[in-house]
């Protein structure tokens, strides 16, 4: 009788085959190396992202006061800015008090968005012009008395003055990135009127903002 013979299937080979299946630890390696490129090329990026909004928004605030200056001289008014965290606006004085300054094409709030963020130092100056808080409601009828009252409450005097002669109180004003690697630029007014613009620095824009600063002109 002829024997008829079976296939046989060798632990070799079976071996062989449960390895190709899988992945091989170089494979995993070379997986796990390209992974943490291609994070590091999108923290980078994001990073370079923030320092160019920044560079952008520092520029736009330094132009902005330039035009609230050569504006404040060519009307013959006074004009302040209020300096937020978030962001700033601009303030119109009309002899009594101060108000939003309206209808300008563009000298209009502006906000910030994070981790962008602000900062201003004007320590140990006293006001240039009167606040709403320090002035007296001209005597009239109890309506009109309670409408200014209010409106007085709502807005906040500016920091920063900008005069019609020319000139302004000294101040710091700090625009930066608020997170572990911070950086900063910084803008200085004299009283003459000088407005200064530093490019940007390494340190946070709050706690640093005095940093290597000597006199500003």
């Amino acid at each position: 009788m002829k024997l008829t013979s079976t296939a046989t299937i060798s632990k070799r080979s079976i071996r062989h085959s449960t390895i190709q299946a899988g992945f091989t630890l170089l494979e995993i390696l070379i997986a796990l190396a390209i992974a943490g490129i291609m994070l590091s090329v999108a923290v980078i990026a994001f990073s370079d992202n923030d320092a160019a909004k920044l560079k952008n928004k520092a520029h736009q605030l330094f132009g902005l006061m330039q035009i609230a200056q050569e504006e404040s001289i060519l009307r013959g008014v006074e004009i302040g800015i209020r300096v937020k965290q978030d962001g700033y606006s601009f303030l119109l004085y009309d002899g009594t008090r101060w108000n939003p300054l309206q209808d300008h094409s563009l000298l209009k709030d502006v906000e910030l968005e994070e981790p962008i963020e602000m900062y201003v130092n004007v320590e140990g100056q006293e006001a240039l012009l009167g606040s709403p808080a320090d002035e007296q409601v001209a005597k009239g009828d109890a309506e009109t008395e309670q409408a200014e009252d209010e409106q007085a409450q709502t807005i906040e005097p500016p920091q920063i003055f900008i005069l019609s002669s020319g000139e302004m109180n000294e101040f710091t004003v700090t625009i930066g990135l608020d997170r572990d690697d911070a950086r900063f630029y910084r803008i200085t007014g004299s009283f003459l009127g000088e407005l200064k613009f530093e490019p940007a620095m390494e340190g946070h824009y709050r706690h640093d903002w005095d940093l290597e600063l000597d006199e500003p002109f």
